[in-house]
């Protein structure tokens, strides 16, 4: 075949297809020669089975006819040779996936068929725009069979349909041969026939592209990114992960900006063979920015890491000796880790890592921070992940660079729970609606994140009294002035912002707990989003340790009062003393790593009314609501006293500020019971359900009614977030943040 055929069936799939039919075509011929014909059932190629003898053929290849005049399809894919087992099901017969991983068990032509009936599942779908989406996620169409028998039957035939008096076989004692002499004693070289009405009995094909129609999509491709325009600041030097000089792969992509640096790779070979395994699993696709993207799979130490690692590494072809901001670009397909980690090379011999969640499903430019660099700088990301089993994509697309005119005056860092993500605060329009993607996706699957990190937040319209400008709004405009890290995650525990131990959902993929606060992310302490260099940490957390708020708020809800409890207050403050003593460790912690930064610690409002009671079915009464507010003050005092006299560490208390904006009060700042869901990350009814399979156990259903709970119950709505902010700005006016 010429240099240039075997290129295209390489790299093309379309010419890979089209070669494969041409020479399966090829064999179905080849048994169809006058005297060596091998004719299968009623011998109509449109159906399935029909073709086993010239899948035998192309696998195996034909035995023409000897000097004895023997000839035939060889032995060794005949279904009644003993290597295989008699007693095998059908291949991947009911979806039995599982039989994929001894395929010894079956001969070729079963294995095909059997692939025919069940196709791969890809994990993924597409549009016919070539946009991923949550559809169809077969590899190809499966074929379709009248009824379950028949299909089976199809996919398995009788022992004795190749091995009988046409070749001196019994299928009740076949032989066991050791040589060819023997192989050539019971080559197939006759009709079979083991369906004999195909018209109701035997498969057809389900067709995707039909004629005359154009190919549906861009395949897996997904959209390309093709401009900075309106994208990166007018000085990036961007970085691409192909070279200056080779060209875009689509037409409706050209290139618009300089390639100012390079890109290498490296692999592991632990052996020192001289052979990389990780290349098997670095893959190229027509997506991201400037149409090409690479992609691979994550892995830790116990799925082969140490044999497959990829490293892939962006360097800038100048130095760079003042402060800039790294930004990478994530493809739209093909991005799915939650733990991507990239190392920053300064130029000097440090390093800083930065781990991000990849999975934003459109073609974005996010930030990696700010640095000061001081030599030739470069970035690498690898598919090292600690929750790596081969089942994530991570991606490497284009990387830049945003020299600065100096340190930004503003570095904040927002961690802790619900109360800082934004959650109830979706959008101005609606609940649901303004999460970013990567933290609301997935719902009921092992990528599932329900991090809820609203545009509408409080740390992204806190505007610090050195600036004028909200950091949200400076952010997302590549502000020179401010750089905000927002990690913080609705439902995360004390532990889960401090990375003292991992989700149990990183070894059993899916296994979350009903406290998820964290997901598949990097605990928000170890990030990378804490330097030398932050200037401000802002912090809720607490309200989910020991399922405390949760409780509280569930025993009110109950048959009885929790009022009128006597036990009731004193075993959630019991719990709240506990979080004082975990606040002073996390402080701690942060304080390691932000060595100069100021830290603020943000306390929780008053959930309810003091004077009204309106939620449905009561709930709760006014007393109850008053024990509520009651522990909500209790909390803040232990939290206030944590910090008290800590070196660069202060508290705020939002109480004052939303005072009579609880729920059921006249002007509400807080959501009441909100049914769900509301956004891919919210609780959804039975997406976990427990052994017996049928408790929707993501469900607060024992205030809900049956209904899902969701997230956003009892959380600030947007009014409530900027009354937060408006705390954030006076305490940080108060202690004199930023003045020079």
């Amino acid at each position: 075949m010429p240099a240039d055929k075997q290129r295209a069936v390489a790299l093309d799939y379309a010419a890979n297809v089209a070669v494969a039919a041409q020479t399966l075509a090829d064999k179905w011929s080849e048994l169809h020669i006058p005297g060596q014909t091998v004719q299968i059932n009623n011998d109509d190629p449109k159906y399935i089975e029909n073709w086993f003898a010239a899948v035998w053929n192309y696998n195996l290849g034909f035995n023409k006819p000897d000097s004895s005049g023997r000839w035939g399809l060889g032995w060794l894919n005949n279904p009644a040779n003993p290597k295989y087992p008699a007693d095998r099901n059908a291949f991947l017969d009911n979806n039995h996936y599982a039989d994929a991983a001894t395929p010894q068990k079956w001969p070729y032509p079963e294995k095909v068929m059997g692939w025919a009936a069940y196709p791969i599942d890809t994990g993924r779908s597409y549009s016919d725009a070539g946009v991923q989406n949550s559809g169809n996620t077969h590899g190809y169409q499966a074929a379709w069979w009248s009824d379950a028998g028949a299909r089976t039957r199809a996919i398995k035939p009788p022992l004795d349909t190749f091995c009988n008096a046409s070749n001196g076989c019994n299928a009740g004692s076949p032989p066991r041969c050791a040589d060819e002499a023997c192989y050539k004693l019971y080559w197939y070289h006759a009709n079979a026939k083991w369906k004999t009405a195909c018209a109701t009995e035997c498969g057809n094909e389900t067709l995707t592209y039909k004629t005359l129609r154009a190919e549906l999509g861009r395949g897996n491709s997904g959209l390309p990114d093709c401009t900075t325009s309106g994208r990166l600041p007018s000085n990036a030097l961007i970085i691409d992960d192909v070279s200056a000089s080779a060209s875009t792969l689509r037409s409706d992509c050209s290139k618009s900006w300089t390639n100012s640096g390079t890109m290498s790779w490296s692999f592991t070979d632990p052996a020192g063979l001289g052979t990389y395994e990780g290349k098997e699993d670095l893959h190229q696709v027509g997506g991201g920015f400037g149409a090409h993207f690479w992609f691979a799979h994550t892995r830790n130490s116990g799925n082969r890491i140490d044999q497959m690692k990829v490293t892939g590494t962006w360097t800038l072809a100048r130095t760079l000796n003042q402060w800039s901001r790294v930004m990478v670009h994530l493809p739209d397909n093909g991005a799915e880790t939650q733990q991507a980690h990239y190392r920053i090379a300064l130029g000097n011999g440090t390093v800083k890592d930065r781990y991000i969640n990849q999975l934003h499903k459109s073609n974005t430019w996010i930030s990696l921070g700010v640095y000061n660099f001081s030599g030739t700088p470069s970035v690498s990301l690898t598919n090292e992940t600690v929750d790596g089993t081969a089942d994530d994509d991570v991606a490497w697309d284009a990387i830049a660079f945003q020299p600065l005119p100096g340190k930004p005056k503003n570095i904040v860092a927002s961690l802790g729970d619900s109360f800082s993500s934004g959650e109830g605060s979706g959008s101005v329009g609606g609940p649901g609606i303004g999460y970013s993607w990567e933290s609301d996706t997935d719902h009921g699957t092992p990528r599932w994140n329900g991090c809820r990190r609203s545009v509408n937040a409080w740390p992204r319209k806190l505007t610090p009294p050195n600036t004028t400008t909200p950091l949200g709004t400076a952010g997302d405009a590549w502000s020179t002035d401010a750089e905000l890290s927002f990690v913080a995650c609705s439902g995360a525990q004390t532990w889960n912002v401090q990375g003292t131990r991992n989700p149990s959902s990183w070894t059993n993929r899916g296994a979350y707990s009903w406290s998820e606060g964290q997901f598949h992310e990097m605990s928000q302490i170890d990030s990378g989003a804490l330097d030398e260099n932050t200037t401000l940490v802002t912090l809720t957390i607490g309200g989910n340790d020991e399922g405390a708020f949760v409780g509280a708020v569930m025993e009110c809800a109950g048959g009885g009062d929790c009022a009128t409890d006597a036990t009731f207050m004193p075993r959630y403050k019991a719990l709240a003393d506990k979080l004082g003593t975990s606040l002073g460790s996390l402080i701690t912690s942060i304080k390691a790593r932000a060595t100069h930064a100021t830290i603020v610690v943000m306390g929780y409002p008053e959930l309810m009314s003091r004077s009204r009671a309106c939620l449905a079915a009561g709930l709760f009464n006014v007393n109850e609501q008053k024990a509520l507010g009651d522990l909500s003050k209790y909390v803040n005092g232990k939290q206030a006293a944590a910090v008290q006299g800590v070196q660069g560490v202060t508290y705020a208390d939002p109480i004052p500020m939303f005072s009579g904006h609880g729920t059921c009060d006249d002007d509400e700042w807080i959501n009441a019971i909100v049914t769900g869901p509301n956004g891919n990350g919210d609780f959804h009814n039975k997406d976990f359900p427990d052994a017996v399979g049928n408790k929707p156990s993501f469900c607060l259903w024992d205030i809900a009614g049956g209904a899902c709970l969701s997230r956003e119950s009892f959380h600030p709505k947007t009014a409530g977030t900027t009354g937060y902010a408006k705390v954030m700005e006076q305490k940080l006016r108060d202690i004199g943040y930023g003045a020079s």
